[in-house]
This record gives structure tokens, C-alpha cells and sequence, in this order.
């Protein structure tokens, strides 16, 4: 693995940079031969990091999208980004984004669009090709403007801007260029490519007539002189007042004057005029000194001439707001914008024993996403469907339960008589003559804690069959009866896996759902893949899961048998499974849970899977029928009405 400045941010595990949840279920055309799937999940999770950083340099909210057909490469608005990022682009990817969200924030677009178009510039008519120079002065020099503010306030976010213009800018191609004979002519071409390379390593400035005035003018090490767009366009038309008599003198002799720098003349915007300090964007500085060997140069072969083209047009490109970037199609993008408007993220799960996966979490299941397809097992039915009839009975027998956990919801007035203090009990006055001085009473309001209750329902291919309809009905019957309560948060998740990942996402949460959510869009869950188990638990521990001061919490696990999942990161079975969820109960007990383990079954479970269950769930593994309410209401309160 390559190191990058994007380590800080993300685990250092190349399965979550470079290659995540590469294969999610999609449709596929019979008869024809699949295309690379996107890596969505990746996807999401990088816009999410990226649209972080954007915020954090520009303090405002600023969008960040992927390219799509018809999206333009700059709005002024919002941040596009490539809809191919892996390992090896992304910290010029970061780069180029925080480049556009600081234009955003810092350039005047207005100023730009007005001055770009106009023909006139002081005593220039402007031709088309005096007009692209004019151009890309003002853009070149406003980049170092702006991408200096965010070197001066963020420093954190150097690296990124390293990289990107390492990319475009300070690549080895470019300093065999600038160390060549090409680009040594008085044309506005060369003057571009010299200028624009100003910050290489390798830029030579004596390679042309005055190249050394116009690097005092521009003065790169005293950028942040320039407060605003219109100061660097004011800089850009004195750097064309130079560049636009050298190549006027040049045309009119019919031949190229020698290099060499001349007096400058009306250098307005120079650096003796300026004034002030600042710090440039230190992606490389020429030194001032004389270059003996300026007009010699080296030869280069035609494959070596044409890389430097090419990386001199994308540097043009740069300029212009116009990086290459890949673009998604429709169905991926629907996709990975469902994931990110879920928040979908991250998050590693397993121990030595295991090894060590990504595990998807999404803290909300939405109608977007099940309609995205970006998982197999979310698909509503076309006909029939019998998880409606469960939820309608899990609402029926969940009014029952309720009014046994109302008790949690009321609040009791203790009276505790023959205190030594407190209001005087007017039965107990007569007991005064007889020295009894204890007759005050005592009225103390008892109440239940307010609890957290967390539904966890394992949703693998063996729930398939009516065990995951009953799991279904039990969780929406505690759902029911904990509304009821009045003092009880629930939510539920569900967990599978997809491909090579396992996948646990948020279905319902009280503290921001109404129970409809659970009737529209429950319909839509389906069992598929293994069993991830405990794996999800440690990535829900790590996001949410976690005693709250002066709250109750619980825990409630559905499962119909032992844990089973592997790739090439992670082999979680038999005994380092069942260790591990061990190890999880052991610390959410801790942390204060209590937890309660529901074995799902159609029939009699074997034996093998009993005793993994009760090795994993102790006294918690309760083996009933979970859509029993009286068998759930006689567990649950003795885990809800404990004081």
C-alpha cells in the first residue's frame, strides 16, 4: 500500500480504500457480458469524507456531487468529483475538490465572467488568441490566490494540494520540458508554459525574453498581497502587457529576440509595489539566479515531446475548470446517492482470532434506497406479501404487551410512617405521650428510568421460510407496546451480507420514526446471505450502542443459529466466532446493557445450535416462541420492571 496524506482519515486497511463492496447486487441483462460494477458503498463513504473536508476549508455548505451526463465541470455552486476514486487518486482527487470549493467560497464569478469576455484590455485589442492568454493568467494566478488562503488557514490539507499539483504542475515530464529547447520561442504558447510552470523545480527564466520580470510581478512568494479576484486580474493584464510587446516586436521583426531580461516597464501589480507578506503555495520555487545554459537546452524525442504536450494541455484544462473526471451513469449514481443520503459509512469489525473486515452500516433505512436496488435482499414484493400480515399481528399482540409495560410510565407516591422528620401523621400524635417521637411521614415518588431498547434480527438466508416474519412480528409487538410505555426509545436493525461484506442497517428508530415507516417500508426486507452476527454488533457498539447516565438499556438479539461469514480478510466461524460474540456481550454488559437472546426456530433446533447459542448468550439465551406474547412479556419484564 502506498502511503497518502488520506491515511489520517481513513483506516489504513486497503480493502477500505481501495477495493470495498466492489460487487453489490444489480441487474444484469441476460445475454450479455457484465460491466465492472461500481464500487458504491467506497463511493458514498468517499463523497461523504470529501464533502467534510470542503466544508471544514470553506465554512460553508457547500455541495459535493459525482460527475453525471450533462453536469458542467464548474457551476460556481457546487464541487463535482470523479466517479472513479481508489488508493492511488485520492489525495489529488481531496486536492482538486478543496481547489473548487475554495473558488467558490473566495472568487468573485460575477468579476470573472465580465472580464473574461471582454475585448478590450488597456491599449490591446484582444484577438482570440490574446484573449485565451488573458484567460489563463487570471485563472492561473486567482488559483494561487485561493489555494494560498486555504495553505495559510487549513495547513492540515497541504499534502492534498501537494499531490494535485505534483499531478498537473511539478510532474518530472514537465522539468525535462522546461529544461528542453521547446517552449523557447516569443509566442504566447511558450510564455503560457513557462508561467504556468513558474513553481517546477526544473523552470528556467531566462528561457525567454523578460520571464523574469513577469515572475516579479507575479510574485508568487508574496501571493496573499492579493486580496480579491480583481487584484489578480490586475496582476494577470500587467504579466499581458509584457508577454503581448514581446510577441507584437517578435511578429512585426519576423524573427525570435534573444532571451534575456530587460528593464521593467509599468510593472504595475509588481512585488516592489505590493507590499505586504504572505506564503506561497509551496509546491516548489525557482531560485533568481542566472542560468548560464538558458538558450542550450536538451533534445527530446518525439514520445518524451508529446508527454509534455499532454500534460501541458490537462494543466490548460486545470486552469479552465475542466479536469477530466469519470462520469456515472444513472443507475450508479441513484445508487450511491441512496447510500450517502442514508449516511452509509464504514466501519471495521473483528478480532486477532477472526481477522478484520469493513462492515456496512446505514443508520436509515429509506424508500430511496430499497428503490435504488443497491441490495438484493430490499425488493418489494410484486405480488402477496406476507410480512404485511405479520406486522399487522405484531401490532395487534404488541397493544397487548403494552398494557403490561405501562407500569414503566407511571410514576407511585411511596409513604414511609414513623419517620423521625417529615410531616407530622396526625394517627401517630397520640404516640407522643408514650415518648414515641418518630410520627412524621415521609412520601417519596418513585418512577422508572427512561430506557433504550435495541431490537438487533438477524435477516440471513436461514431466516428465510416464516422465521424471519415471526422475528418480524415479535419486534414490531415491542415496538408497539414500548410506544405505549411512554419512556422507552426503540430501534431496530436487521443484518445481512452482501457479497463480501456483511451489512447492518437502521430500520426504525423512535426517537425519529412513527411506527407507519415500519408498515411501508418492512414490506421491503427480505433474508439473504450468512450470518455476520456479533461482527454487526461491534460496528453498532462502535457508532451508538453504549450506556447513557441515568438511562436503562437493553439489548435484544433474534438468531436462528451459529455465526458464519467469510472472505479473504475475515474467517468467522465455529469457535473464533463464537469467542467473539462472547466478547461483545461481555462489553455491552459493561457498559451497562442488559441483554435478552431470542432463538428463532420452525420446529425442534439441533442440538449443535442450541449449545453455540447458549455459549455465546449464557442465562440471556432464551429458547420460546418470540411471537408468544405472554412467553416475551414474562422475559422482557423481568429485564424492564427491574429497578
Amino acid at each position: 500500500m502506498s502511503k497518502n496524506y488520506s491515511s489520517f482519515w481513513f483506516d489504513s486497511r486497503k480493502s477500505e480504500i481501495d477495493s470495498i463492496l466492489a460487487n453489490l447486487d444489480g441487474d444484469v441483462t441476460v445475454g450479455t457480458k457484465p460491466k465492472p460494477q461500481k464500487d458504491h458503498i467506497s463511493l458514498a463513504s468517499h463523497k461523504r469524507a470529501i464533502g467534510n473536508f470542503v466544508r471544514i476549508v470553506s465554512g460553508q455548505n457547500v455541495p459535493v456531487k459525482f460527475m453525471s451526463r450533462g453536469d458542467s465541470f464548474t457551476d460556481g455552486k457546487s464541487v463535482t468529483i470523479s466517479g472513479t476514486i481508489n488508493e492511488k487518486n485520492f489525495d489529488h482527487i481531496v486536492g482538486l475538490a478543496l481547489h473548487e470549493g475554495s473558488h467558490i467560497v473566495y472568487s468573485d464569478f460575477d468579476l470573472f465572467a465580465s472580464v473574461r469576455n471582454t475585448r478590450q484590455l488597456r491599449n490591446w485589442d484582444l484577438t482570440s488568441d490574446r484573449m485565451e492568454f488573458f484567460r489563463n493568467m487570471i485563472n492561473y494566478i486567482e488559483d494561487r490566490r485561493i489555494d494560498n488562503i486555504v495553505f495559510t488557514s487549513s495547513p492540515g490539507y497541504k499534502g492534498y494540494y501537494h499531490t494535485l499539483y505534483s499531478k498537473f504542475f511539478n510532474h518530472k515530464t514537465i522539468g525535462k520540458g522546461l529544461r528542453s529547447k521547446e517552449y523557447r520561442g516569443a509566442d504566447f504558447e511558450s510564455y503560457l508554459f513557462r508561467i504556468i510552470n513558474f513553481t517546477n523545480p526544473d523552470t528556467v527564466l531566462d528561457a525567454l525574453p523578460r520571464l523574469r520580470d513577469i515572475y516579479r510581478v507575479i510574485d508568487m512568494k508574496n501571493i496573499s498581497r492579493l486580496k480579491s479576484t480583481e487584484d489578480s486580474i490586475n496582476v494577470a493584464k500587467s504579466v499581458c502587457e509584457i508577454v503581448f510587446k514581446i510577441v507584437d516586436e517578435n511578429q512585426s521583426q519576423g524573427s525570435q529576440p534573444d532571451g534575456g531580461s530587460e528593464e521593467q516597464e509599468n510593472q504595475e501589480g509588481s512585488s516592489s509595489n505590493a507590499g505586504g507578506n504572505g506564503t506561497e503555495v509551496d509546491t516548489g520555487d525557482a531560485e533568481m539566479k542566472p542560468d548560464d545554459n538558458a538558450q542550450a537546452g536538451e533534445e527530446l524525442n518525439d514520445r518524451v515531446k508529446k508527454q509534455v504536450e499532454n500534460i501541458f494541455q490537462k494543466s490548460q484544462d486545470f486552469l479552465d475548470g475542466k479536469t477530466q473526471k469519470t462520469k456515472l451513469t444513472k443507475s450508479d449514481k441513484q445508487i450511491v446517492d441512496a447510500l450517502s443520503n442514508s449516511n452509509s459509512e464504514l466501519v471495521e469489525a473483528g478480532d486477532i482470532k477472526t481477522g478484520k473486515t469493513p462492515v456496512v452500516v446505514i443508520p436509515d433505512l429509506t424508500q430511496e434506497l430499497i428503490d435504488s436496488r443497491a441490495f438484493g435482499f430490499l425488493y418489494h414484493y410484486t405480488y402477496g406479501n406476507d410480512k404485511e400480515d405479520a406486522i399487522n399481528e405484531g401490532l395487534r399482540l404488541g397493544a397487548m404487551l403494552g398494557k403490561k409495560l405501562k407500569v414503566r410510565g407511571e410514576e407511585k407516591d411511596l409513604v414511609f410512617t414513623r419517620q423521625n422528620t417529615g410531616k407530622i401523621n396526625k394517627r401517630l400524635i397520640s404516640e407522643l405521650g408514650f415518648g414515641n417521637s418518630n410520627v412524621f411521614s415521609q412520601i417519596v415518588k418513585e418512577k422508572y428510568n427512561r430506557a433504550n431498547l435495541h431490537l438487533s434480527i438477524d435477516a440471513s438466508g436461514s431466516m428465510s421460510g416464516g422465521k424471519l416474519t415471526k422475528a418480524m412480528t415479535s419486534a414490531v409487538a415491542m415496538v408497539k407496546a414500548c410506544e405505549m410505555a411512554g419512556n422507552i426509545n426503540v430501534v431496530v436493525s436487521f443484518r445481512w451480507t452482501s457479497k463480501d461484506k456483511p451489512v447492518v442497517i437502521i430500520c426504525y428508530d423512535s426517537r425519529k420514526d412513527k411506527i407507519n415507516k415500519i408498515k411501508k417500508l418492512w414490506t421491503a426486507i427480505n433474508a439473504g446471505g450468512t450470518t455476520p452476527e456479533s461482527l454487526c454488533y461491534e460496528a453498532l457498539m462502535k457508532k451508538w450502542l453504549g450506556g447513557v447516565r441515568g438511562e436503562d438499556n437493553y439489548f435484544i438479539n433474534y438468531a436462528d443459529g451459529a455465526p458464519w461469514f467469510s472472505n479473504s480478510d475475515i474467517y468467522y466461524h465455529g469457535s473464533s466466532a463464537t469467542d467473539h460474540a462472547r466478547k461483545m456481550v461481555k462489553m455491552m454488559k459493561n457498559n451497562g446493557i442488559k441483554i435478552s437472546s431470542y432463538f428463532i426456530s420452525n420446529g425442534t433446533p439441533y442440538e449443535s445450535d442450541v449449545n453455540t447459542f447458549k455459549s455465546m448468550y449464557g442465562r440471556d439465551a432464551s429458547f420460546i416462541n418470540p411471537t408468544n406474547m405472554m412467553e416475551v412479556a414474562r422475559t422482557m419484564n423481568q429485564k424492564f420492571l427491574q429497578k
